[in-house]
């Protein structure tokens, strides 16, 4: 383009990646992703809330976090139970409350929740304790639902997406017990969502405002962006259950800069990678960690209002006594900053053995999968099964065709479309992997459990879908890319197109897929593209997928919700001496 030319809006959104001017998602497209997402929506509810109330007592960490609850919402600080409160608790005798504060390592947010469900249905009802993390899970699918709907704009893709975290076994699991991490999950898939809408807003509006510009000149720079301030927002909240949300917090960030870099790189802006930096990269942090920082500590608001709680007036005890320690801050603060100082070394120090301690290489494969629940007969009851030797189990085993499937598309993703195809709906999985995965190689010596791998389990869901709408077809270039131009090429060249065969890459041409045009196929409200674009191949691969996972899924239901089965059934499910 010429210098001197000025640029059209129509162009910008073009080279930004956006649709055209005025361009908007088909009526029967967007309804029908909506019905996609209530589908999905309602398999999660009933893979998340059928039998919640079973087992009936506390089980694995329930009996902490469940009773922190109960103070919190009773004491306004976590408080000391008396020994022999699990038992008591259960059937509903809470006298084994005190006042006195209690240690504990983790905020308060995650625990609020949990004791929102028990104010709804009573503290001595398991549901009452499980009832928050269920519709946290299944707010998770419906979240990737959309989200997915948003980046693909397949209502068969979302519906996929939906399908395949409803019906996993770490989804599952941790949905019906009441521990912090599927809400790690739930606002970390939040804070991600509203990235990607931020990161449209900003292109749109970037090309609105540059519209009849030449290039070289300034780009405007937004003072706010409510999207991003919002993703900020959601980012405190999910560091407001577990300090790992600062890690995809940081992630984020990152991320956010770069997307802005590259947008101010394609209009040809003047001085665009000092003004991406310096300009929107201060910008950038100010939405986004100031917001989630003040976020963050408001979520202690409990902890500052109630004088009892744990290192409150330690910073006077320490005045007293002649060695006051940050005496600038206020002690309010200086109290909460030891308090945390407490909380960092107990989490970098811990290393105690633990049966089920898994290192994160094995992770991605569910190598060592955590058992929540394993009663002796007594507490069970003494079942009856059609065996000699009953049991009830709840191990927290991923539905395994989903994640080895994403291990193979997780290779595919980074190096066909995030390194070749430049596309950059791929980063939206991967971000989940940097913020929520990756991190804990930092903490190789500490007591850690594929259990947490449910906060990014949204996200092995997402790269494997996106893999498989690349094979299908179903996930078209974005606007204005190589691979876009390329298609647009041959539709105009009558190489591809009605009758003809889809567009395919080499390798799947070397395999021979090239000579089978779609005639019939899924209508295009459904899979969000025309007939002939998608690919035979594809589709069974998906197919196969789906029918393995969801196979899996009914078989392994039992193990995923503690029914009563025969030793030998449980034996049989477990696939891998690793997994006992």
């Amino acid at each position: 383009m010429d210098v001197d030319t000025p640029r059209t809006e129509e162009k910008l959104r073009e080279s930004l990646g956006l649709d055209p001017v005025g361009w908007s998602l088909a009526p029967a497209v967007r309804l029908r992703g909506w019905v996609a997402t209530g589908v999905v929506a309602l398999v999660a509810a009933l893979t998340r809330l059928i039998g919640l109330a079973h087992p009936s007592g506390l089980i694995f960490d329930e009996i902490y976090y469940v009773k922190d609850a109960y103070a919190l919402w009773h004491n306004g600080y976590e408080s000391v139970w008396a020994e022999g409160s699990d038992r008591l608790f259960v059937q509903g005798d809470v006298s084994g409350l005190t006042t006195e504060p209690s240690f504990i390592v983790h905020p308060q947010l995650g625990k609020w929740l949990i004791g929102l469900g028990m104010q709804f249905f009573g503290a001595d009802s398991p549901v009452g304790w499980r009832f928050m993390p269920a519709l946290a899970g299944i707010l998770t699918v419906v979240l990737l639902a959309r989200l997915t709907m948003r980046l693909t704009r397949s209502p068969l893709l979302a519906g996929l997406a939906g399908l395949l975290l409803a019906i996993d076994g770490v989804g599952i699991t941790e949905s019906r017990i009441a521990l912090l991490d599927v809400f790690i999950g739930l606002f970390g898939l939040a804070s991600v969502y509203l990235l990607v809408r931020d990161r449209e807003r900003f292109r749109a509006r970037l090309a609105r405002d540059l519209a009849g510009t030449v290039p070289g000149v300034w780009a405007p720079v937004p003072i706010l962006r409510p999207w991003l301030l919002a993703a900020g927002l959601s980012a405190g909240l999910t560091c407001s259950i577990k300090w790992s949300g600062a890690y995809l917090l940081a992630a984020m960030g990152i991320m956010v800069v770069v997307w802005d870099l590259t947008a101010l790189w394609r209009v040809q802006a003047r001085s665009w990678l000092a003004d991406g930096v310096l300009h929107r990269g201060l910008l950038d942090f100010l939405h986004l960690v100031p917001t989630a920082f003040v976020v963050y500590v408001a979520n202690w608001w409990s902890w500052f209002a109630h004088s009892g709680a744990y290192k409150h007036g330690w910073a006077a005890e320490q005045r007293a006594a002649g060695t006051p320690i940050r005496a600038w801050l206020p002690d309010s603060l200086n109290d909460l900053l030891e308090y945390h100082q407490s909380m960092y070394a107990f989490h970098v120090g811990l290393d105690s053995e633990h049966p089920y301690m898994a290192k994160p290489t094995g992770w991605l494969v569910q190598w060592r999968p955590t058992s929540f629940f394993w009663p002796s007969e007594e507490e069970m009851g003494f079942p009856t099964c059609g065996s000699s030797r009953c049991i009830q189990a709840i191990t927290s085993i991923g539905n395994i065709p989903v994640w080895w499937a994403a291990v193979v598309a997780l290779i595919f993703g980074v190096i066909v479309l995030a390194w070749v195809r430049r596309d950059w709906r791929v980063w939206v999985a991967l971000v989940g992997y940097l913020g929520l995965y990756l991190p804990w190689f930092l903490y190789w010596d500490r007591t850690i459990f594929t259990f947490y791998t449910v906060a990014f389990v949204p996200y092995v869901v997402l790269i494997l879908v996106l893999a498989l709408g690349s094979v299908t077809g179903l996930l078209q270039p974005v606007p204005g890319s190589a691979a876009a131009r390329q298609e647009a090429e041959l539709l105009a060249a009558d190489e591809i197109g009605p009758g003809l065969p889809a567009p395919r890459s080499v390798a799947a041409q070397f395999l021979g897929f090239q000579m089978s045009p779609m005639r019939q196929g899924l209508p295009e409200a459904w899979s969000g593209v025309p007939v002939w674009r998608t690919r035979g191949e594809g589709y069974a691969l998906m197919g196969l997928l789906v029918l393995a996972a969801v196979v899996f899924a009914a078989l392994w239901w039992p193990i995923w919700t503690g029914q009563t089965v025969s030793y030998e059934f449980w034996r049989w499910h477990m696939l891998f001496d690793n997994w006992i």
